[in-house]
């Protein structure tokens, strides 16, 4: 498997994950052999990135904390939800049982799989980026809670907040939300009304939380009191917006968006503990447990000059993943590749995570991008 910018594809690759519409249609399924015009429907539909099936990897198997289908599901659940809170009268429809099933079915699929990292991100429509962005913080907020030994209500109550924390939004102007270049001060000053949009929204819902609705007021304070909308210090912030405020930088960061791509979730992570006093610590330590700062599939080249793609990521050792050794510190490709634990190499020290484009060009480049065995060619 690997993650192949749109930009970078040809005809002949085959999908590794499936691509859906931003209505959760399928639009080309798993095993899907790209021709010229589906690539081309990637690009005009604003997509990025696919994930494309690598035969030197095909043993590789990535966990997920929730299916797909679930996934789907609550993303057109936040969607329908974010559309019916514009209406004049909402009250009786905002919060309904579809809702609750759909928090109940994330909270117990990230249950039973509490152990897993998370290696793959989402696929993605930018112009849906808001409702994509409300289940990745959804998700990633449940599997940090689950090390947290909270009830299963509890864990509801954080995962609807999660599920809604930028409920506000509605109230910003499309054109704000989307703008490419940098936000003026009126802007800004505008985007920051958000979280008390969201508060005031929810909190004339008689079957929300008090405790979910402090995740949408809260989850841009900082517990060094930098933050907004009432610049609170951590005694001050709730437990639940303390965590989802770490998630909510992280999966901003990792997305693309009108004014940039995504960052990488290596860099990400090193923004973040940069500024490590923004955050409550214990938190924001438990929450690095949980990402693969080198997701599977990500090329990387070690102080010996070795160079590979990660296979594997284990929760108890983040920062050093199994690689898939292609080539030496001469660039001899090896015939054979083998595998490298790095919990056991303490020497071998990462020295560059490759871009697309250069693992494109370093790692071995078939003859075909077609199903089946692929001889290799050596560039």
């Amino acid at each position: 498997m690997r993650k192949i910018p749109v930009s970078l594809l040809h005809p002949g690759m085959v999908l590794y994950r499936p691509v859906y519409g931003p209505d959760g249609q399928l639009w080309l399924n798993a095993g899907v052999e790209l021709k010229s015009n589906y690539i081309n429907s990637l690009w005009r539909a604003g997509i990025s990135f696919v994930f494309i099936s690598d035969p030197y990897l095909s043993d590789v198997v990535v966990s997920e904390v929730v299916s797909e289908e679930t996934r789907r599901e609550a993303v057109k659940t936040v969607k329908e939800t974010l559309q019916i809170a514009k209406l004049p009268k909402r009250n009786s429809l905002l919060l309904d049982r579809r809702f609750s099933s759909i928090v109940e079915k994330l909270v117990s699929e990230v249950l039973a799989n509490k152990d897993v990292v998370i290696n793959l991100a989402d696929i993605r429509d930018v112009d849906d980026y808001t409702f994509f962005h409300s289940v990745n913080v959804c998700v990633l907020s449940l599997l940090n809670a689950a090390d947290l030994d909270l009830s299963k209500a509890r864990l509801e109550e954080l995962g609807a907040g999660a599920l809604l924390h930028d409920l506000g939004k509605i109230w910003i102007s499309e054109f704000t939300l989307k703008k490419k270049g940098s936000l003026t001060p009126e802007e800004y000053y505008e985007v920051k009304k958000h979280p008390t949009f969201g508060f005031e929204i929810l909190t004339s819902q008689a079957n929300f939380s008090p405790n979910s609705a402090k995740i949408v007021v809260q989850h841009h304070e900082r517990c060094d009191g930098s933050g907004y909308p009432h610049n609170l210090e951590k005694d001050d912030i709730h437990s639940y917006a303390r965590l989802v405020m770490i998630v909510d930088v992280y999966d901003a960061l990792t997305a693309d968006r009108p004014y940039r791509l995504g960052m990488k979730p290596h860099q990400a992570i090193e923004i973040i503990t940069d500024c490590a006093e923004s955050y409550d610590c214990s938190l924001l330590t438990s929450f690095l447990k949980h990402i693969a700062p080198f997701p599977v599939g990500t090329a990387l080249r070690f102080s010996n000059g070795y160079l590979g793609i990660v296979i594997e990521n284990r929760k108890e050792t983040p920062l050093r993943p199994v690689v898939r050794i292609f080539k030496n510190g001469d660039g001899f490709q090896y015939r054979e590749p083998f595998d490298l634990d790095l919990s056991d190499k303490s020497n071998l020290q990462i020295n560059e995570v490759l871009s697309d484009a250069e693992s494109e060009q370093e790692l071995p480049v078939m003859t075909k991008y077609r199903k089946g065995v692929i001889k290799w060619q050596p560039k």
